[in-house]
């Protein structure tokens, strides 16, 4: 058996190293390898963002700013924006906004923080003009 084995490596070596042979080359370039990517899965497709009116904008800032520490409804919300827009467009400062937050809160550090949400929602998003006035 071990005769066998070394005698089969013998005729595998010289068979390997018998003959030398020329190989031609006709072409260099490579085959086509795109692959074409097809759609199988339902994944969702981007959709665009919803729009949002400055309102509501508004509202979404107030609520995400001062929490849920006191309810106000939207209605009054949107109302109390606008009323600071007109206190603004009327000639009145910052500061004297805040001065009329302070005195409507009363001490309830909560009413305050809301006021404050309010002020700064409506200028940002429905008096913008004014940002100017909260740097």
């Amino acid at each position: 058996m071990k005769t066998k084995l070394i005698i089969g490596l013998g005729a595998l070596a010289l068979t390997a190293c018998g003959g030398t042979k020329t190989v031609y080359v006709e072409r260099t370039d490579a085959p086509d390898t795109t692959t074409k990517v097809v759609r199988t899965t339902d994944a969702p497709i981007a959709t665009p963002a919803p729009s949002f009116s400055d309102e509501e904008l508004y509202v979404l800032g107030v609520h995400a700013t001062a929490g849920q520490s006191v309810y106000v409804d939207d209605e009054t919300l949107i109302e109390t924006g606008y009323g600071i827009c007109s206190a603004l467009d009327a000639g009145a400062s910052m500061e004297e906004v805040a001065v009329i937050a302070v005195t409507q809160a009363g001490g309830d550090d909560r009413i305050l923080s809301l006021f404050v949400s309010v002020t700064a929602s409506a200028v940002y998003n429905l008096c913008p003009e004014y940002l100017w006035m909260m740097q």
